[in-house]
């Protein structure tokens, strides 16, 4: 069974990522978002060496978020990000009927 509290959707969605490394060094990297839901994404491509609870920025268009590092992944540079302002890119709504679609094929 899924532990997860929100529906998720599987995406390939363009970001622009920024913050502090693991070494307090400023950044900015491109990425993919692959993975999304209301409190959460994980992006694919970030290299960087990131510390877990760092504050990382996330602009996706003219939408930008603050998401709370949760976990870091493998050589792709997957990192799985926790929603931390209340703005999302998607909403609620969207995400919902997507991921219903979705289940249902």
């Amino acid at each position: 069974m899924d532990r997860r509290q929100n529906p998720r959707i599987e995406v390939q969605l363009p970001v622009q990522v920024w913050g502090m490394d693991a070494h307090g060094q400023p950044f900015t990297h491109p990425g993919l978002v692959i993975n999304m839901s209301v409190g959460g994404i994980v992006i694919q491509g970030v290299r960087r060496k990131l510390r877990i609870g760092g504050i990382l920025d996330v602009q996706m268009g003219q939408d930008r978020a603050q998401f709370k590092l949760i976990w870091v992944g493998d050589a792709y540079g997957d990192i799985g990000l926790q929603r931390v302002t209340a703005h999302t890119f998607v909403a609620h709504s969207v995400l919902t009927h997507c991921s219903q679609a979705a289940a249902a094929c």
